[in-house]
């Protein structure tokens, strides 16, 4: 069954284990001509470790159950890692709003994990998710 879209948004995601696909980069950089696929992968690595993962564009989806986070076409041939990500509203235990210089941050707090994506508008799309979560638990309790 399909569920109906509360909301879709473009987004970054955080992804703890995205990397750069070597084979793609160098693929690219030699029909390109110029680049280097080498110190582009230690750049990504020592900007991974600063900050705990690396920016993936795409998509948000929220539904009335279900956050979804999918990868663009562009991301998923430039990366490997976790590339699509599920959270059950149900598994969320706080929702929070971060401030940042361009686009703000939505953070999810799961019991396993911490969720991280930014995009415009990001307060609002925070707000929305935490009335999302109180109207299911609502029906739930019905």
């Amino acid at each position: 069954m399909l569920e109906k879209i509360v909301k879709s948004k473009g987004v970054g995601f955080l992804v703890v284990d995205a990397e750069l696909n070597q084979d793609n980069a160098e693929a690219f950089f030699t029909i390109a001509g110029a680049g280097d696929a080498g110190v582009l992968g230690k750049a990504l690595k020592k900007f991974k470790e600063k900050h705990g993962g690396l920016w993936v564009g795409g998509k948000m989806l929220l539904t009335p159950t279900t956050i979804h986070l999918n990868a663009n076409w562009m991301n998923r041939i430039a990366q490997d890692g976790t590339l699509d990500i599920e959270v059950p509203l149900a598994s969320i235990r706080n929702v929070r709003f971060e401030k940042s210089l361009i686009t703000h941050i939505v953070r999810l707090d799961t019991d396993e994990q911490c969720i991280k994506f930014r995009c415009f508008g990001a307060k609002e799309v925070a707000a929305l998710i935490e009335e999302t979560i109180l109207a299911q638990a609502s029906v739930s309790v019905l």
